[in-house]
């Protein structure tokens, strides 16, 4: 029999975002629930008073229920306290990367107007020459947060109801405008139950949370460590790299979400020494696909290590996830959708393609979100109602098929496909080939349209690897048209806030 310290926490019913914590508090609350790299570690107790401290001074300066909070700080206990006690105090919280640009802060913070803004020692920065309007700004760094902790916690159930919006997530959306997609707290609890449901987090659990919060991917760990009574590292995104295997001995990570960039990292290390991670027992990845060559290789540097490969828009969180178990049989797969969740493909005029046919993913579910903030045009493309007596589904945009036994095969992102030579090509087909050569960690194929020519932009952890090695190679298993016409090696590929490969700079490069 398990014992309680290793037991897969259930899925339990809870009444709102407030309700994850107030939930993992009763039942224990002092177990650990978050730490930082600043020094600060919080039992669920002492976080849930936090969040009803800061909940009371939300109330007290006149935050109501729909209004905006933003939460622009670096990776931090604070940060979490904060967006529940905004959900408990009835507001939206936005949380907004550390790292963002003044332009890109004020463009996002004009769409949200937020009442208050929560900064500290680092991003308060960011708000120079920014006119903030009627925002209160409440810093970290001169006090004012300590202030506002002292306020009288705020008593009692949150007081919403689930249909309520509890946060905007900011992605690029379709026209590359910032865009909040608006999730409500059933979206939210919804979805982490069913995704523990899958991943089977472990009170004994230590989650890794190198990602931004602001990224949904990194955001939903909080959520995911309170579902399961875990504890988590809020750890630095500049951790991931030469650094990253240390920190993770040192805190005891067990389980390490990440996206491709982090996993190339480590598999770069691992070929250079021995990793030395008893502790890590599983990964979770996102946001790109996680080549099979990766995986591999992940598995032969950390034998006995749980894959769990996933596909998720911010619009609707998680689509589906992929066990260890049935990776054997259906590596070319993302996995099979969450509960209470369906996918299929339709053809360009809409219509319901058969099992194993690929076209656009439909994906309908309590998660899909209510759409894009303020933004209706943008937010009647995606999100539809095929009748008047149904559920509003979410068109992806993106590229794929399900089988007859639910397991989807993803093939490319909406923006993702390329015309070349009269050829509709998948980059995703040509970078996952790439990686199965030997010696290559990372790979990112664009075109460059003014002369219509390929160029596969990657990383090695072989120096004796040259492009036409790597052409020759490619040209075995790729039809001729696929081929890139440029091998272009990178000591380090560029990375967006979020950590995922930027390909705007690499092509931004070809153009120059």
């Amino acid at each position: 029999m398990t014992s309680d310290s290793t037991q897969i926490a259930p899925w339990q019913r809870v009444r709102g975002v407030p309700g994850l914590l107030w939930a993992a508090a009763e039942i224990n609350p002092a177990r650990p629930f978050l730490e930082d790299r600043f020094g600060r570690t919080l039992t669920y107790a002492a976080a849930a008073d936090e969040a009803r401290r800061f909940a009371g001074f939300l109330r007290s300066a006149g935050v109501s229920r729909g209004d905006r909070v933003a939460i622009h700080v670096q990776n931090r206990c604070e940060l979490a306290t904060a967006l529940f006690g905004v959900s408990l105090a009835g507001g939206i919280f936005v949380v907004l990367n550390a790292k963002l640009r003044p332009k890109g802060l004020a463009a996002i913070l004009a769409q949200a107007g937020p009442a208050v803004i929560v900064v500290d020692e680092v991003t308060a920065a960011n708000l120079e020459g920014i006119d903030p309007g009627e925002a209160r700004v409440v810093s970290l760094a001169n006090g004012s947060w300590t202030e506002a902790l002292a306020h009288a916690p705020l008593e009692g159930a949150w007081s919403g109801i689930d249909v309520d919006a509890a946060c905007l997530v900011f992605t690029s959306g379709s026209t590359g405008t910032p865009r909040g997609v608006t999730l409500t707290h059933d979206n939210i609890t919804y979805v982490v139950g069913a995704i523990q449901e899958r991943l089977g987090y472990r009170p004994d659990d230590l989650i890794g949370g190198f990602l931004p919060l602001a990224f949904d991917y990194g955001l939903y760990q909080i959520f995911l460590a309170a579902q399961a009574g875990a504890k988590l590292y809020l750890g630095d995104p500049e951790q991931v790299g030469p650094r990253l295997p240390r920190v993770l001995r040192e805190t005891g990570v067990t389980v390490l979400p990440g996206v491709p960039s982090v996993y190339a990292a480590l598999i770069a290390l691992g070929r250079r020494g021995p990793l030395d991670l008893p502790g890590l027992r599983a990964i979770t990845n996102t946001g790109e696909r996680l080549p099979l060559a990766y995986i591999e290789e992940l598995q032969r540097l950390l034998p006995g290590l749980e894959v769990f490969v996933m596909y998720g828009l911010t619009e609707c969180k998680r689509v589906s996830i992929l066990l260890p178990s049935e990776f054997a049989e259906h590596s070319d797969t993302v996995g099979r959708p969450l509960a209470d969740t369906e996918v299929y493909a339709v053809d360009g005029e809409g219509r319901r393609l058969p099992p194993g046919e690929t076209g656009e993913l439909v994906v309908r579910g309590r998660h899909v979100a209510l759409g894009y903030w303020r933004a209706p045009e943008e937010t009647a493309r995606r999100f539809r109602k095929r009748a008047p007596e149904t559920a509003v589904e979410l068109f992806t945009g993106d590229s794929g098929s399900v089988d007859a036994g639910g397991y989807i095969r993803f093939s490319a992102r909406s923006d993702d496909w390329i015309k070349h030579r009269g050829h509709r090509i998948s980059p995703l087909e040509i970078e996952t080939e790439a990686c199965q050569i030997d010696g290559i960690v990372e790979a990112a194929l664009l075109q460059r349209e003014s002369d219509d020519t390929l160029h596969l932009f990657v990383t090695v952890s072989d120096p004796a690897l040259v492009p036409g090695t790597i052409l020759r190679t490619l040209g075995t298993v790729l039809e001729a048209a696929k081929v890139p016409d440029q091998i272009v090696l990178l000591s380090e590929m560029p990375k967006s806030i979020n950590g995922k490969i930027d390909r705007k700079s690499l092509l931004a490069g070809l153009a120059g």
